[in-house]
């Protein structure tokens, strides 16, 4: 088949505009997945936020059951992180607080997950270990976080937090599972002897 210039000129324009529409589509799929690590990605720490602990829980689980597995959830609370707002101001407690994400993440495994949930509030998922195994771990990140101290505006502020752990496996319901740590944090920062170790 022969083409005059006329249709050669169509071709052309037909491709050019393929091209286009695949170079905007590839932009517009970019941008989406840039907007859904935004949605589970706490924006102080960089760290996963609620949203994004869920869905990796959710994942977690899921693969405890496939394989039988076991692991934990452990839920850490910064102690006197209002005081440190009060007296220091709240850029203070963004320092600690990126701080403290920073030491529990260079304190995990790459397989493990480590969140921000709430204001002072993080949670660190370990995965394949048993609930002993766990326990020491959470105890050594909350080692880790006691013995910082943070330099801002010329105080020097010690940290200090609180843990919880709850074990898991397959069956384990994951509402419950967050339940049960947040309970077993709020256990330990009562009693300030160490972490409450609940089995599933």
């Amino acid at each position: 088949m022969k083409f005059d210039s006329t249709g050669w000129q169509l071709i052309t324009e037909v491709l050019s505009y393929a091209a286009a529409a695949e170079q905007r589509m590839s932009e517009q799929q970019e941008r989406i997945s840039f907007l859904e690590q935004l949605s589970v990605t706490d924006e102080l720490t960089g760290i996963p936020n609620r949203r994004g602990l869920r869905s990796a829980l959710g994942q977690t689980l899921s693969a405890a059951a496939r394989h039988k597995e076991t692991g934990v959830l452990g839920f850490i609370d910064l102690d006197d992180f209002k005081h440190i707002n009060d007296v220091h101001g709240h850029m203070a407690g963004d320092t600690v607080l990126r701080f403290a994400a920073n030491a529990l993440k260079q304190h995990i495994r790459p397989s493990d997950v480590v969140a921000r949930i709430a204001g002072d509030e993080f949670a660190v998922i370990l995965k394949r270990c048993t609930a002993a195994q766990g326990l020491k771990r959470l105890r050594t990140l909350q080692k880790h976080i006691n013995k910082g101290i943070v330099n801002y505006g010329g105080a020097t502020i010690p940290v200090k937090c609180s843990i919880g752990v709850q074990a898991f496996d397959g069956t384990t319901d994951p509402a419950e599972l967050i339940e049960a740590a947040d309970q077993a944090m709020y256990h330990d920062k009562q009693t300030r002897r160490g972490a409450h170790l609940r089995t599933a």
